[in-house]
């Protein structure tokens, strides 16, 4: 009898975690779960990554191993002392600035011209999560996935946020479901018009790539939107009719053969 492979599975967020000594990253323990869920699809491709909020570069160093095919993984982080940090992995690059900010966009870009996986872990302020989500999704590749950390800071004064604002980053992502179902409102609400809230006095960004959203999923202070993938069919497709005893009603058989788009 051969002896048994060797065990090829990935190691876990969790477990990566658990066994980690090198710089410090501090994650609430429900995101590894998340993460695991939702970028199990990324491991073994050649991604490029992107995480807001790098502070000492430990969720960095973690990211590295957990994603081992991806071909660059970049952190931005306002904290100029992060330019300091050094890493063994030369996918690595650390891009310090404003992450809303010309220079710093034109930088992290740079290294990443689009992005399959991007982390909004900034400053938490519900006008920055508004405007990073505007100026970075429209460069978020097919299939890929945003994510937002710490959206409890939405419902505090401290961080611009209040059950009762209805200019919150929960408010606004929370509008995306909006978007994934916006070809039965547009004809009577224009998209541009339900940004309003978030751009009260300036020009709004342009909500195009907001159509590519296919879900927003939201968990306890996360939420994680995903793009719709290349040649995925948008809207519900066809009507999936079956059976032939309509005893109770005969309007499904009618329906057998439309479809919404």
């Amino acid at each position: 009898m051969s002896a048994a492979p060797p065990d090829s599975r990935l190691p876990t967020l969790r477990e990566l975690y658990a066994s980690h000594e090198g710089k410090v990253s501090d994650k609430w323990s429900l995101y590894l779960d998340v993460y695991d869920r939702v970028f199990g699809r990324h491991r073994s491709g050649p991604i490029s990554f992107v995480e807001v909020g790098v502070q000492n570069g430990g969720s960095l160093e973690l990211w590295s191993r957990y994603l081992p095919e991806a071909t660059v993984l970049v952190g931005c982080d306002i904290d100029p002392k992060c330019a300091a940090l050094t890493f063994d992995d030369a996918r690595v690059k650390v891009v310090v600035g404003d992450v809303n900010s010309e220079p710093t966009y034109r930088a992290i870009r740079a290294h990443a011209p689009t992005f399959d996986v991007f982390i909004d872990d900034g400053s938490h302020t519900s006008r920055d999560i508004v405007l990073t989500f505007c100026n970075y999704f429209r460069h978020v590749n097919a299939g890929g996935t945003y994510v937002v950390e710490d959206l409890h800071c939405s419902y505090l004064a401290r961080w611009g946020g209040g059950i009762d604002r209805g200019d919150t980053s929960m408010e606004f992502l929370k509008l995306l479901a909006d978007f994934v179902n916006q070809p039965y409102w547009q004809r009577e609400r224009a998209p541009l018009a339900l940004l309003a809230p978030f751009f009260p006095s300036g020009a709004r960004p342009d909500p195009t790539a907001f159509r590519d959203i296919v879900s927003v999923t939201f968990y306890d202070s996360m939420c994680v939107v995903e793009k719709r993938a290349h040649g995925a069919v948008a809207g519900l497709g066809e009507r999936v009719v079956v059976g032939t005893d309509a005893s109770v009603s005969t309007d499904p058989l009618a329906r057998r053969s439309t479809r919404q788009s």
